[in-house]
């Protein structure tokens, strides 16, 4: 985000500015200048506060023994990568103090790959002989119209490098679309020593040929390609105007208000937007806190197909290469329309310097339809309102896929995370005569699109009406009892069920379409006068298989995060990835994150807890899905049960023709009222 004033002290949750991410590098390199050793700064980033320090520092719990803060310092956390060695350096600098606090050598582990890191692949890669003459054996000269998608490689045989995979394709013009022309080769590479180590070349499954012809037909979606008169013509302008500006405000860079919401927006280079601080003004007044972080804090996109080298694509989106990293510049009236306000997000390259994003983060409100409505057939009068919501997003590109991630929040206490996936399928190439099934669809001539699973890890951090809280599980089933009996006369009768999880054994849990499951983060110590049961959020995940992989497989050893639907655990501040802060090339045996946290058995009830909602997309790509795929969405919502003592929208006052610049649509002379 947009860099804190000079002379205004940063909120201890603010992302760094850029310039503290200067002064940060300049102290490490002056420590630094005493050794020969090449390093890169694979990431800068702001060290978080302890949640309890800034729980009292925002004056939601008192104690005592622990005094208000008057302010925290600022701590930047770098992580250093020794080059060629590999050994990565854990750096904590206190910018207050201008000195470093802490430093330790970590050997054996891989952090994130920061986009330059990719960048740089692309172009040694392209340089290499090897690499040339592969290309060369497939008909192509040109190596300018070649490029590589960098990759993870997952987990690998070869020990001790930082290895990335390179899936290769050709175009026939600058801005044409690749994912059309994929090569049939994969080049190994080690980010440290700059160089290709291997280069793999895949296997024809069930083709006469050795080796495919590239297919080189173009398959365009950008409208200089399409042509003027390939564009529709019947679209006619949608025009969304506030002509009394938004309804929400930006205090400090980083503190929003909206109606009765209020938050803290905070950036990283891992997670992307992160949500802090979340509270909700009660109709008497009363800030009441509802969620004290919340971010994506992990992801898994597992392919299906079983062969070398196409079993190595298990991207771990998150942790390997940095939501934050990879996110867009965006542009008004594209990517988000209306009466936008922007923010910039600063990151850090492998210099230690600053970079920018200009647009980084999107903030706008949105009509949704009708908030509630009802008819008087009595009397004939209606009353309705329309409901609007906050909409706080950005956009990330993965390689092929891109991305929409979307937090919004309703004037009824709803919390909503959506993930609109695009982009374009990641493709490999098929001899003439060779079929795609079962891994994967022809999408056109010889492109083949492998299936897979996008599933996502939503950290929330809960602090519904205060720090210690509780979750339970919600069965709605139909009741035991026979048709006949008296408690059960016509057999209609269900109800739910609810099981307080105790321990995180019991918390390791599944979604159930069947028995309509969701679950609730309660405070047992607040119990509604009304219903008479605990204050509560409810949580709502959006159905998908869970981890198709077998256990016992690379990806489900590495991602055991994705095998359920839920988890909770007991805060800990060091614990903020379900896969690993280290999940880059990371051993399948160690299985990193929830399953290492959940090995003991701890309690999860009436106290401070972490919950770890999971969702997701299996993907049988279709034809349709070629060349560039139509938004496919999923997400979690978070909805008040029994927090309020009613429906806390019923205050939104009644919209009118004349608030919603509405007008009949014959006006036009498409159609005639009452008459279509």
């Amino acid at each position: 985000m947009s860099s804190s004033s000079s002379t205004t002290k940063p909120h201890p949750l603010d992302p760094l500015s850029a310039d503290e991410i200067r002064s940060a590098a300049a102290i490490i390199r002056e420590k630094r200048g005493q050794d020969n050793t090449t390093y890169v700064f694979n990431s800068l980033t702001l060290k978080e506060p302890a949640k309890q320090q800034m729980m009292l520092y925002l004056g939601w719990i008192k104690s005592s023994s622990q005094p208000k803060p008057v302010s925290i310092d600022r701590e930047v956390f770098a992580v250093l990568i020794d080059r060629p060695s590999g050994l990565v350096h854990e750096i904590t600098v206190n910018l207050n103090k201008n000195e470093i606090t802490s430093w330790n050598k970590v050997e054996g582990r891989q952090p994130t790959v920061n986009v330059f890191e990719m960048l740089e692949a692309e172009r040694e890669i392209l340089k290499d002989e090897r690499v040339k003459e592969q290309c060369r054996q497939l008909g192509i000269t040109d190596m300018s119209m070649v490029y590589a998608d960098p990759w993870g490689v997952g987990y690998h045989e070869i020990k001790g490098k930082r290895l990335v995979q390179a899936l290769l394709y050709a175009r026939t013009s600058p801005n044409d679309n690749q994912y059309a022309h994929p090569l049939d080769f994969n080049p190994l590479y080690d980010l440290n020593a700059k160089k290709v180590i291997d280069i793999a070349v895949s296997k024809r499954r069930n083709s006469s040929f050795e080796r495919p012809v590239i297919p080189m037909a173009n398959h365009h979606f950008l409208p200089e390609h399409l042509g003027e008169d390939r564009l529709r013509k019947d679209i006619k302008p949608i025009e969304i105007t506030q002509p009394q500006g938004v309804s929400f405000s930006i205090r400090d860079g980083h503190q929003l208000h909206w109606q009765k919401w209020d938050m803290h927006l905070s950036f990283n280079y891992r997670e992307g937007l992160v949500i802090n601080n979340l509270s909700y003004r009660d109709m008497d007044g009363t800030v009441r806190p509802i969620i004290y972080r919340m971010s994506l804090a992990e992801m898994v996109v597992p392919y299906a197909n079983p062969y070398k080298p196409y079993n190595h694509k298990m991207a771990f989106d998150v942790g390997e290469y940095g939501l934050g990293n990879l996110t867009n510049s965006l542009e008004l009236g594209c990517d988000c329309v209306g009466k936008i306000c922007y923010l910039d997000a600063v990151l850090s390259d492998l210099n230690g310097d600053p970079w920018h994003i200009p647009n980084a983060i999107c903030i706008h409100e949105e009509d949704t339809g009708l908030l509630f409505k009802h008819s008087d057939y009595r009397t004939g009068k209606a009353h309705s309102a329309r409901s609007r919501r906050l909409v706080i997003s950005h956009i990330v590109t993965a390689a092929n896929y891109d991305y929409g991630l979307y937090y919004y929040f309703y004037q009824d206490g709803t919390i909503q995370y959506e993930v609109k996936a695009t982009g374009e399928l990641n493709t490999q190439v098929l001899a003439a005569d060779e079929d795609a099934a079962p891994y994967g669809t022809i999408v056109a001539p010889q492109v083949d699109a492998q299936h897979h699973q996008h599933l996502f890890s939503m950290r929330i951090d809960p602090m519904v009406d205060g720090p210690n809280n509780s979750v339970a599980e919600v069965d709605v089933v139909a009741s035991d009892l026979p048709v006949g009996h008296p408690h059960n006369s016509v057999g209609n009768s269900f109800y739910p069920v609810t099981k307080v999880f105790n321990t995180t054994d019991e918390a390791k849990t599944m979604a159930s379409i069947e028995r309509h499951r969701t679950w609730k983060i309660i405070n047992e110590s607040k119990i509604h006068p009304y219903a008479k049961q605990p204050v509560g959020f409810k949580m709502m995940a959006h159905p998908t298989p869970p981890l198709l992989p077998k256990p016992g497989s690379i990806v489900y050893e590495r991602a055991m995060f994705a095998s359920k639907t839920l988890w909770v655990t007991p805060h800990n501040d060091q614990q903020r990835f379900p896969g690993g802060f280290y999940c880059y090339q990371s051993e399948p045996s160690e299985n990193l994150g929830l399953p290492q946290w959940t090995k003991e058995t701890q309690n999860v009830r009436d106290t401070d807890i972490v919950c770890w909602l999971n969702f997701g997309i299996t993907h049988i790509p279709r034809v349709e899905d070629f060349p560039i795929m139509p938004i496919e969405t999923c997400g979690i919502m978070l909805k008040p049960v029994n927090f309020f003592l009613g429906n806390p929208g019923i205050d939104i006052p009644p919209s009118t023709r004349q608030s919603t610049k509405s007008a009949y649509a014959n006006d036009a002379t498409c159609c005639r009222r009452n008459n279509l």
